[in-house]
């Protein structure tokens, strides 16, 4: 998690399992929004930074192991790249200590009341700069 300057826990529900007993593929999309979700509340001002929601317009998820009830689970995420109303953030889902999935979603900016994409302001720029790895 060397290279992720925002890491979420997140805790494996008996529900997140499917038949093989590990969590679903899918659920791995629910753990990424959860990290969004925390990094939004703790970095972009939770509430009163949804005057400009973000929408995900591209979800990519690479497996590389799986993950059970018990194991330790992480989300780290960081910025990729940013562009006038667009940027990407990179997940790195850890078990244990082990990577388990990267993944990157796309995310525009929208605006809640037209629904029309919008830039980026200075503002939200430099927080997302901070969440850039070297």
């Amino acid at each position: 998690m060397e290279n992720y300057p925002f890491i979420c826990p997140i805790q494996v529900r008996w529900r997140d399992l499917d038949a093989f007993t590990h969590v679903n593929n899918a659920t791995f999309a629910s753990y990424l929004e959860m990290a969004r979700t925390k990094v939004f509340s703790d970095l972009f001002g939770g509430r009163e930074a949804m005057e400009v929601p973000f929408f995900v317009t591209r979800l990519e998820i690479d497996y590389r192991r799986s993950i059970k009830l018990y194991d330790e689970v992480q989300v780290g995420i960081r910025v990729g790249w940013i562009k006038g109303a667009s940027f990407t953030f990179e997940y790195l889902v850890t078990a244990n200590g082990e990577s388990a999935a990267e993944a990157v979603t796309t995310l525009a900016c929208v605006d809640n009341v037209t629904g029309k994409v919008v830039r980026i302001t200075p503002a939200l720029r430099k927080t997302l700069e901070s969440l850039q790895s070297g």
